[in-house]
């Protein structure tokens, strides 16, 4: 679903490197959307999205999904990344910058 939005994506996560970067993946009518999110976590390894920023988001268009960023590591998904999916019950997508592997977590459904 976001094959048509990773050129806008890699693009964003490498101006953000070696910072986690954040964002949503939105729908506006049937088009997918990438919808960068600044990241205000302290610890440049973690992602915590601006609430104001999510928020916006939220009122303009349906949110589908989660991406962020793992630096120089994997793109396998943490236990708490799994925990994040299935708590927001929302598609997860994690690229690992610099190599650009891509993993999507869908969440599990209860």
């Amino acid at each position: 679903m976001i094959t048509s939005l990773l050129p806008k994506i890699y693009k964003y996560l490498e101006v953000e490197y070696p910072r986690e970067a954040c964002g949503l993946i939105t729908l506006n009518n049937t088009e997918a959307e990438w919808v960068p999110i600044k990241n205000i976590a302290e610890n440049s390894n973690n992602f915590k999205m601006d609430p104001k920023e999510y928020v916006q988001a939220l009122l303009e268009n349906k949110i589908i999904g989660v991406l962020h960023s793992h630096i120089n590591t994997s793109a396998e998904p943490s236990d708490f990344d799994r925990k994040q999916c299935n708590g927001l019950n929302l598609d997860y997508y994690i690229i690992s910058i610099p190599s650009k592997e891509l993993y999507h977590l869908k969440p599990e459904i209860k």
